[in-house]
């Protein structure tokens, strides 16, 4: 089977860090982690898990009609070139941060973290040797954001980064960056009361409207059962 070539327009993505807190963390927690980049992969790696219930010598497990059904599903080796010569109508020109900086924002969203502003913070008073009153960081959701068809919330479980060339101080200049990522299902945001998780569960909602509307699509076409009868 041949494909066709597929368009040439690139679709907008980003994966956006949400950080919990309240109080003065919290509005120092308001600035979001976000890496944007332009994607239009020749393939998109979706696995799936079917769901079953959970039974135990073929007997339904106490509870079982209201067990949340979800359906584990993952992205394997998805790709994110950072180029800034090939992007188109920036705003900031191109620096020798162009590539590192979104490297280091992706970086943080493989670890705990207390804010964008409060590693950093925290990373000042380490290195110039000041105590601080010790606040454990956090998981913070990141969101995968698909132009308007997959918003979903997801962990990074793999990350790998090939650079590709490098200036005189010795940063990259581009970059190639190799995730997979878990989807997080709203049940384990069940028990955080932060509007980060709100919005983490907002966006899997979401995504599953759209996926449900797109089959009821599928059903409104029965010209498939018409070839089943009279095959033309």
């Amino acid at each position: 089977m041949s494909l066709s070539e597929p368009p040439g327009k690139t679709v907008q993505g980003a994966l956006i860090q949400l950080f919990p807190g309240a109080g003065i963390t919290g509005i120092a927690n308001a600035i979001p982690n976000i890496v944007q980049f332009d994607i239009n992969p020749t393939e998109l790696t979706r696995s799936f898990t079917p769901w079953k219930v959970d039974t135990e010598n073929d007997v339904p497990a106490p509870g079982a009609g209201v067990q949340p059904i979800t359906v584990p599903q993952s992205f394997t080796g998805f790709k994110i070139v950072l180029d800034p010569y090939a992007a188109k109508n920036s705003a900031i020109p191109i620096n020798f941060l162009s590539v590192e900086a979104r490297l280091s924002a992706l970086r943080k969203m493989i670890e705990p973290s207390k804010g964008l502003l409060g590693d950093l913070v925290a990373s000042v008073s380490d290195l110039l040797n000041i105590e601080q009153d010790y606040t454990p960081p956090e998981i913070a959701p990141v969101i995968l954001w698909l132009g308007a068809r997959i918003i979903l919330p997801v962990q990074i479980e793999s990350f790998s980064i090939t650079e590709h060339q490098h200036d005189q101080l010795y940063y990259p200049v581009r970059a190639t960056v190799t995730l997979s990522m878990k989807v997080m299902t709203p049940d384990q945001f069940r028990c955080a009361n932060s509007p980060a998780a709100e919005i983490a569960i907002a966006a899997y909602e979401y995504t599953r409207v759209q996926q449900d509307l797109s089959a009821l699509v599928s059903a409104a076409d029965i010209s498939p059962l018409w070839r089943l009868v009279a095959p033309i």
